[in-house]
């Protein structure tokens, strides 16, 4: 616990500090100032880094990226995508009434059409695991598909998903990145709504730079809630014949 407490102590300016809860209260520190961190680690030892990713731009441009990890005046180049998406892609924006409705319930029913237009085949990428486990109960027995749930380490339903010819997986927060399901597998993606990031103590202490809500929210929200959602639409398109 000393040792703890010292190191706590001697990075306590460097830092922000969280106590997160999952299994078991885990004391976390993510870095204040990252920008300066990888200027003195990486960009100023005079040595070339070259930089890939298919979501370092953000509405256009490379602007986000640039400020997140303090890189100064980079050159920077953004390839087209080689994915025909105007002829392998549709996009269907369900119409939502305003007046007061069961947004559960509203949700089961669209993505169960969905779902028997595509015989399967489908990935369900939510913002929240709570609404996902929601909409997984009320669709039991409603989805003539094997119907996967992947929560938290959820890797065996991701397995699972890929050794079955037509089936239809909910999933939240890693496999927005990462999982890759090329050919049919996934001929349909529901985005349930845009992943705007959760507020934590680190987006707190970020937040401080800015004058007002609105620059924040322009500078840092946005840009990252758009590399988050060019990464769920990725899991549909994986190869140039998909």
């Amino acid at each position: 616990v000393l040792s703890s407490l010292f190191i706590v102590a001697k990075f306590e300016l460097y830092s922000v500090y969280s106590i997160r809860f999952r299994r078991k209260p885990t004391l976390c520190a993510d870095c204040r100032d990252l920008p300066a961190r990888l200027d003195k680690a990486l960009w100023s030892v005079r040595q070339a880094a070259i930089l890939t990713s298919g979501t370092l731009s953000a509405g256009g441009n490379f602007t986000h990226t640039v400020q997140r990890i303090g890189l100064n005046n980079p050159q920077t180049f953004r390839a087209e995508s080689p994915f025909d998406y105007k002829r392998n892609c549709i996009l269907y924006f369900p119409k939502r009434t305003s007046t007061p409705f069961d947004e559960v319930e509203w949700l089961s029913q669209e993505i169960e059409q969905l779902v028997q237009v595509c015989h399967g085949h489908a990935l369900v990428l939510f913002t929240s695991y709570d609404q996902m486990g929601r909409v997984q109960q009320r669709l039991q027995g409603r989805v003539a598909y094997p119907l996967l749930t992947a929560r938290r380490n959820g890797q065996l339903f991701v397995q699972a998903f890929k050794q079955l010819s037509n089936a239809v997986l909910f999933a939240a927060g890693p496999c927005w990145e990462g999982v890759d399901f090329p050919g049919d597998r996934v001929s349909l993606l529901i985005i349930i709504r845009l992943p705007f990031p959760v507020p934590d103590p680190v987006s707190d202490a970020e937040k401080a730079k800015y004058p007002d809500l609105h620059s924040y929210i322009q500078a840092e929200v946005i840009p990252t809630m758009q590399k988050k959602l060019r990464q769920g639409f990725g899991r549909a398109i994986r190869t140039e014949t998909d």
